[in-house]
């Protein structure tokens, strides 16, 4: 009625009156008159939005993927939003142009723009693990992006939800990776084998030098017994040795006795051979019968029968036949034997 209205805006709206081209009133939730004929009111959203994309964008190696995620934003700048964009509203509460529509298109394509750039310098086989580092880049980029803050536009959040290849790739890849993993498995199995035949291998070392080991110390217990055998031999060799000098200097000594003692008999011989030359001499002056008579002087009584059974076997005196009495024999018998 005479152009007088009422507007009541909710908390994820920030309203903005213009007169004359001039900010006359401007807040969250507010609610108030208006005339329709001398103001005109902007409604923007300052609530958060979820904008999801899906680009079909070319790696550095000319492979076609397509990456899907969603941005979330929200206006934190509604004046400098309302000077960019139409975000006038009718009477009704409609907006009067699509203005408020293509804010979403150009975020999206500022966030386009920065996958793009970021995802052409990668190959294929990295951008399809890209997408951590990918959000930390958008991230930083949207932060600082000119077009935004010239929109009034504050980006919250991005997340990246899949970066696919085309199906002809991904069949490729999968055969590829496929391949790889049986070669890996056949590598796999290779490589127990070489180590099983390794580790054979060791215990065999070990074997073969647990027995070197063992033979050479049956050669060094060899080695000395042959040793200790030596010293034994050694010594008893010194003692051979010091015994035959031993024995040669006792012969030598016997020798020397010997030679002394034969010079000495000798010596003695010479002076009973002296001697009996000399009695000799002495004897061819004297007669035989007194040479006789002197030998049986010194006789026993045995002796002289004997010598006297003697002389009647020889000479002149001879006789043919003689009988002796026992009694003489038995008394000579016991004579002898006493």
């Amino acid at each position: 009625m005479f152009g007088l209205n009422f507007i009541k805006a909710d908390s994820s709206t920030h309203l903005i009156q213009f007169q004359k081209g001039q900010v006359v009133r401007q807040g969250i939730g507010m609610s108030f008159y208006y005339s329709s004929f001398t103001s005109t009111l902007a409604a923007v959203p300052v609530s958060s939005k979820e904008l999801p994309f899906v680009f079909l964008l070319q790696t550095s190696d000319f492979q076609q993927v397509t990456i899907q995620g969603q941005v979330t934003y929200c206006i934190s700048t509604p004046e400098q939003a309302a000077k960019m964009l139409n975000f006038t509203i009718k009477s009704s509460g409609r907006y009067v142009s699509d203005d408020p529509q293509k804010l979403d298109d150009r975020v999206q394509r500022s966030v386009q723009v920065a996958v793009r750039d970021r995802l052409q310098q990668q190959p294929l086989r990295e951008a399809l693990v890209f997408a951590p580092e990918l959000i930390q880049y958008l991230k930083t980029q949207l932060a600082s992006s000119e077009v935004l803050e010239a929109l009034g536009v504050s980006v919250l959040d991005v997340a990246i939800t899949a970066i696919s290849p085309s199906p002809e790739t991904a069949k490729a890849l999968e055969a590829e990776v496929r391949e790889q993993l049986l070669k890996e498995s056949d590598d796999a199995i290779y490589i127990r084998r070489l180590s099983s035949i390794e580790q054979e291998k060791a215990v065999k070392e070990k074997e073969l030098a647990t027995e070197v080991a063992i033979q050479r110390k049956k050669q060094e217990i060899e080695e000395a017994k042959i040793e200790a055998q030596r010293m034994v031999l050694q010594k008893k060799y010194v003692l051979n040795e010091e015994k035959i000098k031993a024995e040669i200097a006792e012969e030598q000594q016997r020798q020397a006795l010997v030679q002394l003692t034969s010079e000495n008999e000798r010596a003695l011989a010479d002076v009973a051979a002296y001697g009996i030359e000399k009695r000799m001499k002495v004897y061819e002056s004297v007669g035989p019968e007194i040479l006789k008579a002197l030998a049986m002087s010194s006789m026993r009584p045995e002796q002289l029968i004997a010598q006297a059974f003697e002389n009647l076997t020889q000479g002149e005196n001879k006789v043919g036949n003689l009988n002796i009495s026992p009694e003489l024999l038995n008394s000579l018998i016991r004579q002898e034997a006493s």
